[in-house]
C-alpha cells in the first residue's frame, strides 16, 4: 500500500510541478494560448494545457506521431520499439486523445512497477528497507521520465516482473516478461544474462545439472524472440529491415535500431565506453553546455550509487547493472550532445537500488541521498519541460 501511496503522491506533485514550469516558457500552442490559470472554458481543454501539454516534449512527441499515423520506414520512428505505442494505441482508436492514451499507459504501468518493485526488494530486504529502496529508485534525478508519455516505467515494468518470476523459479514467465521488455525497448536483450545466471545458480554450478535443466534454458529463447517480433514487423508492415553487412556499426543499425535513426539522433553510434567518455570530456573541454554538464554530473552520481551498491546486490543484479551501464556509456550521440539520454537509460538498471538499500543504514545517509535525490529529479524535471535540456 505505501508503494501506492508514493506512486500517487509523485504523480501528482509532478503534475502540478510541470504545469507551473511551463507557464516559465510555454512552448506548445494550447501553452501560449490558454492561461495556467484561473481554469478557463472549454474545461477539457484548460485540463489538457495544464496536466498534459507540458510532459509532451522530445521523445514524447515521436510516440504521438506513432500512435496517430503508425509507422513509417523513412521519418525516425522505427527507432523506437513498438509495445509502448501499440498499447496506448489501442486507447486512441477508441476515441481517447493520442497524448493523453499515452500518458494513461505510462502511469497504469507506473503503479504496477511501484508495486512489483517493492515485492521483489522484499525478497532480500526488510519491508522498510524494500520501501526504502522503492524511494531512491522513484527519486533517481531521471525519474522523472516514469511519470511522463516514454517508455521507460512500461519496460521497467515488465523488467522488474522477469527478476521476480526468475527469482522464484517461474522461467517461462520471466521469458515472457523479458520478450515483452525487449519489445519495448532494445536494452531487454540485457534481461538473458541474469536469467541465465540464476539458472546456473538454480543447477548448483553443475554442468550436469545444468544439463537436467535444458527445458528451462528454452525459456530464455523468449527474451530475443521479442526482438524477433519486431525484426519481423519492420520487415514485413514497414519496410525497414535491410541488412547492411558494411561494417558492424551498420549491422547494429539496419538490425537492432532502424537504418532511419539518423532522423532522430542525427549522428549516433555504439563506441567502446571510454571512447565515448573521451568525447565527451572534450566537448567540456572545448564546447561545454548545459546539456554535457547535466549528463555527465547526474551520471557519474548514479554510477557512484552502483559502485556502493555493489557489495550487496546479488551477482545476477550486478551483472544485469552493469551491463546496462556498459552499453549506456558506450551509446554516443555526436559530437553536439555526445551522451544524450545516458542518465535515463542508467535508470534502467533498477537493481542498482536494492543493493544500495541494504548499504545505506544510518538515518543521517538516508535522509541526505534522498534529498539530494529529489533536488534532482526536480531540476531535471525543470529542464526537461522548459526544452533546455535533452533526457
Amino acid at each position: 500500500m505505501n508503494s501506492l501511496v508514493l506512486w500517487f503522491f509523485l504523480r501528482f506533485l509532478t503534475s502540478i510541478y510541470t504545469g507551473i514550469i511551463s507557464s516559465i516558457k510555454p512552448l506548445a500552442q494550447i501553452e501560449l494560448s490558454i492561461a495556467l490559470w484561473p481554469p478557463t472554458s472549454p474545461l477539457n481543454q484548460w485540463l489538457y494545457r495544464v496536466f498534459i501539454s507540458p510532459w509532451m516534449r522530445w521523445d514524447a512527441l515521436w510516440y504521438q506521431r506513432i500512435v496517430s499515423n503508425g509507422y513509417t520506414a523513412t521519418d525516425g520512428t522505427a527507432q523506437f520499439h513498438p509495445l509502448y505505442p501499440w498499447m496506448a494505441s489501442i486507447l486512441s482508436k477508441i476515441g481517447i486523445n493520442s497524448s493523453l492514451s499515452l500518458l494513461i499507459v505510462s502511469s497504469l504501468a507506473g503503479v504496477a512497477l511501484f508495486y512489483t518493485f517493492t515485492v521483489l526488494a522484499r525478497m532480500d530486504l526488510p519491508h522498510k528497507d524494500a520501501y526504502f529502496s522503492l524511494l531512491l529508485f522513484s527519486l533517481a534525478p531521471p525519474a522523472f521520465i516514469l511519470f511522463a508519455p516514454y517508455s521507460e516505467s512500461l519496460f521497467l515494468l515488465c523488467a522488474v516482473l522477469c527478476i521476480l518470476f526468475t527469482r522464484k523459479n517461474s522461467w517461462w514467465l520471466a521469458g515472457l516478461l523479458g520478450g515483452l521488455a525487449t519489445l519495448t525497448r532494445q536494452q531487454g536483450l540485457l534481461l538473458i544474462i541474469p536469467v541465465a545466471w540464476e539458472m546456473w545458480e538454480k543447477a548448483g554450478r553443475r554442468t550436469k545439472s545444468l544439463i537436467k535443466m535444458w527445458q528451462n534454458w528454452l525459456a530464455l529463447s523468449l527474451i530475443p524472440l521479442g526482438m524477433i517480433i519486431w525484426l519481423l514487423y519492420r520487415a514485413f508492415y514497414i519496410n525497414d529491415f535491410h541488412i547492411n553487412w558494411s561494417n558492424l556499426q551498420n549491422f547494429i543499425y539496419s538490425v537492432v535500431i532502424s537504418p532511419s535513426a539518423s532522423k532522430v539522433v542525427p549522428v549516433q553510434k555504439f563506441i567502446w565506453p571510454w571512447q565515448a567518455l573521451y568525447h565527451s570530456v572534450e566537448k567540456i573541454l572545448t564546447k561545454p553546455d548545459l546539456d554535457i554538464w547535466v549528463n555527465l554530473i547526474i551520471s557519474f552520481f548514479l554510477l557512484a550509487l552502483l559502485v556502493i551498491a555493489w557489495k550487496k546486490m546479488r551477482i545476477s543484479y550486478r551483472l544485469y547493472a552493469l551491463g546496462i551501464t556498459i552499453i549506456s556509456f558506450s551509446y554516443y550521440t555526436g559530437p553536439v550532445h555526445p551522451y544524450m539520454g545516458l542518465p535515463r537509460h542508467l535508470l534502467l538498471g533498477f537493481t542498482t537500488y536494492i543493493g544500495l538499500a541494504a548499504m545505506i543504514n544510518k538515518p543521517w545517509q538516508r535522509l541526505i541521498l534522498v534529498g539530494l535525490s529529489a533536488i534532482g529529479l526536480l531540476f531535471l524535471l525543470s529542464l526537461y519541460i522548459l526544452n533546455a535540456w535533452i533526457p
